[in-house]
């Protein structure tokens, strides 16, 4: 009873089955190439080179620890994470324990100044049996649940829980790398459909960064 999952939020949010195929026109946004942090070099002030003095080295920001491992109270779940990609079929991957978040390590990282950090799970697998997400959908507005990247804890609260009917996905909204930082954690929910082999509505949870205490 495995099924992949992706989702989208916005609207509506989705899933498709074992490797799941985003609607006509849609796919997962381009992974992003390599960029260079290093400065352009500057014009000399003076054409004969006379500006020798000593300058400042660029500083190097380190970027966020990826995260390692998510604690759900209420639904008693601490969930390791792996990091993921894009699958050959162009789809998000996922791990394939129900036991194991998946991050979407082409997108943002827990700490980032913007985006959304996408964690996703199977709800369940006929090898290893149900996992922790299968109870997502019983988060509620104002559930408190906390990322651990190694050794730095960021607490979230939830600002959303739906179940939706799979129609569309807005997978620019889900994967975006812009706007105030967030978290997107998905499942699958609904009934599962035999014939089609995947189930029928995806659980998404949005959650925002909590206010430091």
């Amino acid at each position: 009873m495995v099924a992949a999952l992706l989702a989208g939020a916005g609207t509506a949010w989705a899933t498709s089955p074992e490797h799941p195929a985003p609607p006509k026109g849609q796919s997962l946004p381009p992974v992003p190439a390599s960029v260079s942090v290093a400065p352009s070099p500057s014009p000399s002030l003076f054409p004969d080179g006379a500006d020798r003095a000593p300058r400042k080295a660029a500083r190097t920001v380190a970027s966020p620890v990826p995260p390692t491992s998510v604690v759900i109270p209420r639904i008693k779940a601490r969930m390791p994470i792996l990091p993921i990609g894009v699958a050959s079929d162009g789809q998000m991957a996922l791990p394939p324990d129900p036991a194991d978040a998946g991050w979407y390590r082409y997108g943002s990282r827990p700490g980032d100044g913007a985006g959304a950090t996408v964690l996703a799970a199977h709800v369940d697998s006929k090898e290893y049996g149900i996992g922790p997400m299968a109870r997502l959908g019983e988060l509620e507005v104002g559930d408190f649940l906390t990322v651990l990247s190694g050794g730095t804890a960021r607490r979230y609260v939830v600002t959303s829980t739906r179940q939706l009917e799979k129609s569309t996905l807005d997978l620019a909204y889900l994967f975006a790398r812009t706007g105030p930082p967030r978290l997107h954690l998905i499942t699958c929910g609904g009934e599962f459909d035999e014939r089609k082999r995947h189930y029928d509505q995806n659980v998404v949870v949005l959650a925002a960064p909590a206010p430091a205490t």
